[in-house]
């Protein structure tokens, strides 16, 4: 996500987090003035249940062999001249970083704005009852199960040096550089939401009013609100990394000089590996409830006549319900193998002998990003008005009833399902390398003058390969209002 979502995150956040601040004013209930024989009652349930639930279950496993040598070396049966086997430098370096689930929660909840009920100037003999019945509710579940599981096995060795069967001047074995790099880096799945939920805003619930009730009227109202909001955000992510390289600067052997000049010069078996995943994401921002809804619902029955009977019944349900799952599975299987060559100068007996190779190299990039969900859900009522009902001036013996139901539900469900299986594997080799059964003995030519013959020289080297993966899964965006 990048940093305008953030911010946008954050902003919307912090308005649907702001709806803490207002007083709570639900379920406000008068029966005034009653009259002589009148008999009221009132019976207000308001009940506000906020649940929140954040689960983060993490199991990682990480195990790292590195092996490194500079050379089986032997320079063997020496007489006489130089002889030199130079090695240096088996390096691996391994890096893994491994983040687990996170959850970021701001849930409001409750009720900020309920039910308004006035049953007013109740006449002689009046009957007058009042119910109202309020509900909210807001859950917050998010999850995430994540399972690492990293191996990384590395062996660097420079050569498995062998000068053999010297008699004479120079031989030289110089090697080096077989260098191993691999970094793992995994990001399990996230959870950002911002519920508001409950009674969110200007008045969510009934607003109804019966007033100047006549004589021998019978009044009634009835209100039932139902505010449930629920969030559900889930990732189950599952990372396997397995990370098998091999370097090697030849298996170096000089073989059975007599005479002069034997050399094999070798270096750079390296191989580069880098793994990255990310795994699901869920952010959702759902304010639900009765969000920022101007006046829910009026209803008014007003200068009710003698004798009448007015009766008011007012229901209203929004539910908002969003669930995000993310189900991801990635395997990454790296196998690379790094060799200079076979190296062999041979028989050699006198003369010029080089063998110089270097450069197998592997460079291998992984990079896999699985689904993530982002919706932006205000619902079911935006600016939503429920019943805007009046009957007015009732005139005697008049008989009013008003009956209004609302019902709104959202619903999202978003899912992915995703599983990444990457195998890949390189082997470099710059030769086999051998300069076989020379000889070169030396002759006297017709001038009177010792000539020797042969050089042999194999040059390798530059054998490279370059993998790059990049797998992006599935995402979805929802906007709502």
């Amino acid at each position: 996500m990048n940093k305008q979502k953030i911010t946008y995150a954050l902003g919307i956040a912090a308005f649907l987090g702001s709806a803490a601040l207002f007083p709570a004013l639900a379920d406000d209930t008068t029966v005034a003035g009653n009259g002589a024989f009148s008999s009221s009652q009132v019976q207000a349930n308001a009940n506000n249940a906020t649940n929140v639930s954040q689960a983060n279950n993490t199991q990682a496993t990480n195990t790292v062999n590195t092996n490194n040598n500079t050379g089986n070396n032997s320079a063997n049966f020496n007489t006489g001249g130089s002889v030199s086997i130079n090695t240096g430098d088996a390096n691996a370096q391994v890096g893994i970083s491994n983040t687990a689930g996170s959850n970021v929660a701001q849930v409001s909840g409750g009720s900020n704005g309920g039910q308004n009920t006035t049953v007013a100037g109740n006449g002689a003999f009046s009957d007058n009852n009042a119910s109202a019945n309020s509900s909210n509710k807001t859950s917050l579940s998010q999850t995430n199960n994540t399972n690492f599981t990293n191996t990384v096995n590395t062996s660097n060795n420079t050569g498995k040096n062998s000068a053999d069967f010297n008699t004479g001047s120079n031989v030289g074995i110089y090697t080096g550089n077989a260098n191993a790099e691999v970094g793992i880096s995994n990001t399990a799945g996230s959870n950002q939401a911002a519920v508001s939920g409950g009674g969110s805003g200007n008045g969510t619930g009934t607003n109804a009013l019966v007033a100047g009730n006549g004589a021998f009227s019978s009044n009634n109202v009835g209100a039932n609100s139902s505010n449930k909001t629920s969030l559900s955000q889930t990732n189950n992510t599952n990372f396997t990394n397995s990370v098998n390289t091999y370097n090697n600067t030849g298996n170096n052997s000089a073989d059975f000089n007599t005479g002069s000049n034997v050399g094999i010069y070798t270096g750079n078996a390296n191989a580069w590996v880098g793994i990255s995943n990310t795994a699901g994401q869920n952010v959702a921002y759902v304010a639900g409830g009765g969000s920022s809804g101007w006046g829910n619902g009026s209803i008014a029955e007003i200068g009710n006549g003698a004798f009448s009977n007015n009766n008011v019944s007012e229901r209203n349900s929004l539910r908002t319900a969003l669930d995000q799952q993310n189900l991801t599975y990635v395997a990454n299987y790296v196998n690379t193998m790094n060799n200079t060559g076979n190296n062999t100068a041979s028989f050699n007996t006198g003369g010029d002998v080089t063998i110089a190779t270097g450069n197998a190299n592997a460079g291998v990039n992984i990079f896999n990003t699985a689904d993530s969900n982002e919706a932006y859900v205000v619902s079911p009522s935006y600016f939503a008005n429920a019943a805007e009902i009046a009957i007015l001036g009732n005139g005697a013996f008049s008989n009013n009833s008003v009956n209004a139901s609302q019902y709104n539900k959202t619903s999202v469900n978003q899912k992915n399902y995703t599983k990444f299986t990457n195998t890949v594997n390189t082997k470099n080799n710059t030769g086999k390398n051998s300069s076989d059964y020379g000889t070169g003995m030396p002759f006297y030519s017709s001038y009177g003058n010792w000539n020797g013959s042969g050089s042999s020289s194999t040059y390798s080297g530059e054998a490279n390969a370059g993998v790059g993966m990049y797998n992006l899964a599935s995402s979805n965006s929802l906007s709502s209002y």
